[in-house]
């Protein structure tokens, strides 16, 4: 664990744990909340036993709409101390994460639930209140401010512990969670409205429906990952072909989808180039062997026969709906900037932007990796080579982008 990650989780606790002992004063516990406090406590322990793996890290559970329903209905002492505890109790059971990042998110919950709270009373909001529907817009406020702090103090945490950028985290944890923060607060003001007129019955009620989005999400996650390791099998099934390319189609999928972060591409892109770059290489299957792992120079014939192979795999993945859109990328990425590649001979712009970005990030991997005619390149010797082909084998801008992109890694 780096020290900047160590340093921002101990920032993490040590806030939680001040705004805890500020909000002390407000926390009262009578007899009868005794079995309140327990109730919602094994219900958020059982909502962070069950959480849904998001694609880039972490995972997002159903705790939310509890969290609210405390915040609204308690105030946020309260539902601080259960979602913390809720958190410690639900991850420890599981024991799948170490005590570091248990002790972390316990923080993270706890530190939302408190600043949502302050946000809601802050606003015109009145803890307990009868008439909840008369706090609309500061219970609206409340639940924004959930999701903007929740969504930031996570995508700060992986950022520092994967080193990523913020910007790059932030942009898929907006997508993946801001649909289920959407359908939950809803609910979660349902819930608080119910529990004042009908008490833990009600409760129990909606947790049913709660339960089913969780699957539903759970489903969606699933299967974009069933995708994508399907895709990583191919891809590992091509590079087998090849014992000097093994590994090969991750690691350009790794440096196109950098490249394609630098070029600040849409998220659908983003996914779009991951798959396209793993399967750059699938027309491969069609060409024999012998001709892959050849440790002498190709013949004519022989270099027309591999370079059959973006025709070939463009045309291998055409059936496959999902793939679609990794068509043309398939098809051109040995084109050249400027206009000798193959297999159309196209230049400049009329070369689709995905297959330029994994032009760069193929030949990146194929400089620095051995192969049966040479020995893998120098760093200094690769980026040499890069930018003497800017504007005539590369896009000049997409080797400006992977340069910037090598220069943060060594910096970090």
């Amino acid at each position: 664990m780096s020290l900047k990650l160590r340093l921002y989780i101990g920032i993490i606790v040590s806030l939680a744990i001040v705004l805890f002992i500020y909000l002390i004063p407000s926390l009262s516990f009578s007899l009868d909340m005794w079995l309140i406090f327990i109730f919602f406590l094994t219900i958020s322990a059982f909502a962070e036993f069950i959480p849904v793996s998001l694609p880039m890290a972490g995972s997002i559970t159903i705790a939310f709409p509890i969290d609210f329903l405390l915040i609204l209905v308690y105030g946020p002492a309260l539902a601080m101390l259960i979602a913390a505890l809720g958190a410690l109790i639900g991850e420890t059971i599981e024991r799948k994460i170490s005590w570091d990042k248990v002790i972390f998110n316990a923080s993270q919950y706890a530190l939302t639930v408190a600043i949502a709270g302050i946000a809601y009373q802050q606003a015109g909001g009145v803890v307990g209140a009868q008439n909840i529907f008369r706090f609309i817009l500061p219970a609206a406020i409340c639940a924004l401010t959930y999701c903007i702090v929740n969504t930031t103090l996570f995508v700060m945490v992986v950022s520092f512990a994967q080193n990523v950028r913020i910007k790059t985290i932030w942009r898929t944890s907006i997508k993946e969670t801001v649909p289920s923060y959407i359908a939950e607060a809803p609910m979660g003001f349902l819930m608080a409205i119910i529990y004042t007129e009908a008490g833990i019955l009600g409760i129990l009620l909606f947790f049913l429906p709660l339960l089913l989005a969780r699957r539903s999400f759970e489903l969606y996650t699933k299967m974009r990952k069933v995708y994508l390791d399907t895709i990583r099998a191919l891809a590992a099934a091509i590079d087998a072909k090849d014992p000097y390319t093994k590994g090969h189609s991750e690691r350009v999928a790794e440096t196109s989808v950098a490249l394609a972060q630098e070029l600040n591409l849409s998220d659908k892109d983003i996914e779009n180039i991951e798959y396209t770059a793993l399967l750059h290489d699938i027309g491969k299957i069609g060409i024999a062997d012998s001709i892959l792992g050849k440790k002498s120079s190709l013949t004519n014939k022989e270099f027309d026969k591999i370079k059959e192979h973006t025709v070939m795999g463009a045309k291998i993945i055409e059936p496959v709906d999902f793939l679609k859109n990794s068509y043309e990328a398939i098809y051109h990425h040995h084109e050249r900037y400027n206009g000798d590649g193959y297999p159309d001979g196209i230049k400049e712009k009329d070369i689709p932007l995905l297959a330029r970005i994994i032009a760069v990030a193929d030949a990146y991997d194929a400089m620095g990796s051995d192969r049966p005619y040479r020995k893998r390149l120098s760093k200094d010797k690769i980026l040499k080579e890069l930018k003497d082909q800017s504007g005539k084998q590369f896009d000049p801008e997409i080797v400006k982008a992977l340069i910037s992109v090598l220069d943060r890694e060594r910096e970090e």
